[in-house]
């Protein structure tokens, strides 16, 4: 299956359903280096080894700590011994942290050579894949330096999942759960629905991965540059990218944002937004799964000191997305006052008991 997504830097193809054998083969023509994850080229390395054989290869581990100019360097020098030239084709392999790494990379080296993503993870198949935004953390703060690069090609395979940690499946699925959310209600109650049935590692991935890469291309093919509408696809990252640093990313992204959702619901609904009915509805999901995997109590003074400095702050106020109803997403710019410090606090003693976890 084949789902296109203009961009004003080219439109490009996201290829979903192939076997990983074939997707491999389908990146076998042109000059190509790559970059992948070191543990993904252990796991898939027989696979793999096609693309191996004939292309030039770096690995990197997929941390945060390497998300940052001393990472892209790394890759930049991997070009350059490489004698790769503007017709190279940088390939990456791997979830989101390679992402980032390598499409900032191509995006600098000779000011822009292509590339080619094929995702390993559910976070990166189901969101960040497309829409071209490539950024690297700086000074202990998360995606402050970055660019937008649009891949040339997208190619999802599902073979990947199966050895994916639950922890990294319900990452994903913080990210679903964001673009559900930002679709509508039905969208939503479908989610509800057939993870009560099947649960998270059911059979209906690769649905769930067009529905999702549908909707976010329906916001990025509109807004590319994010001057407007793309900003509501924040939703739960502002407060979810506080709570990845406070805790020096010891709570993954997608859980991350699924707690940045359940507070800024909590805003909402605290300010006349959302409907407490919606919010206690949308809670009760996101308690039974996503929140008791936040294993550490997040400090509330922590989470509002790091809103002061993210990047979306204008004037002393931080551009919140809240929900008035799913499908309903708006910008709030909110004032950084004492009045938001104590709804995170809280927010803290409603959802998260002392020794971490929800109520």
């Amino acid at each position: 299956m084949r789902l296109e997504v203009q961009s004003g830097q080219g439109a490009y193809s996201v290829d979903l359903g192939d076997p990983l054998e074939d997707a491999v083969g389908s990146l076998l023509g042109a000059p190509s280096v790559i970059v992948v994850d070191e543990r993904v080229a252990e796991l898939y390395g027989i696979a793999l080894a096609p693309l191996f054989a004939i292309h030039p290869h770096i690995s990197l581990p997929a941390l945060e700590s390497e998300k940052s100019f001393e990472g892209v360097q790394r890759v930049l020098a991997f070009l350059q011994d490489t004698n790769s030239t503007k017709r190279t084709t940088l390939i990456a392999i791997g979830g989101g942290i390679i992402q980032d790494i390598a499409s900032f990379a191509a995006h600098v080296y000779y000011r822009g050579i292509p590339w080619v993503f094929l995702p390993s993870t559910l976070l990166a198949m189901t969101d960040s894949c497309i829409g071209a935004k490539c950024a690297i953390n700086f000074r202990g703060f998360k995606n402050q330096v970055g660019a937008f690069h649009a891949p040339s090609r997208v190619v999802l395979t599902t073979d990947f999942l199966p050895t994916l940690s639950d922890l990294d499946i319900l990452s994903g699925y913080g990210e679903i759960l964001k673009l559900m959310l930002t679709k509508g209600e039905e969208a939503f109650e479908s989610l509800v629905r057939v993870v009560s049935k099947q649960g998270f590692r059911g059979t209906h991935a690769g649905d769930l991965l067009l529905r999702c890469l549908k909707v976010k291309r329906g916001i990025i093919e509109q807004d590319e540059y994010e001057l407007g509408l793309r900003k509501i696809l924040n939703f739960g990252h502002t407060f979810g990218h506080a709570l990845e640093g406070a805790t020096d990313y010891a709570v993954p992204h997608g859980i991350a944002v699924a707690w940045g959702v359940d507070l800024a619901n909590y805003i909402s609904s605290n300010r006349g937004g959302l409907e407490k009915e919606c919010f206690e509805k949308v809670h009760r999901f996101l308690a039974k799964d996503f929140l008791t995997r936040v294993a550490v109590r997040p400090d509330p003074a922590d989470i509002f000191a790091r809103l002061k400095r993210d990047k979306k702050v204008r004037d002393g106020k931080v551009q919140l997305i809240l929900m008035w109803k799913p499908g309903d997403l708006r910008i709030v710019p909110t004032d950084l006052d004492q009045r938001l410090e104590d709804e995170i606090l809280s927010y803290v003693e409603f959802a998260v008991r002392p020794e971490g976890g929800p109520r």
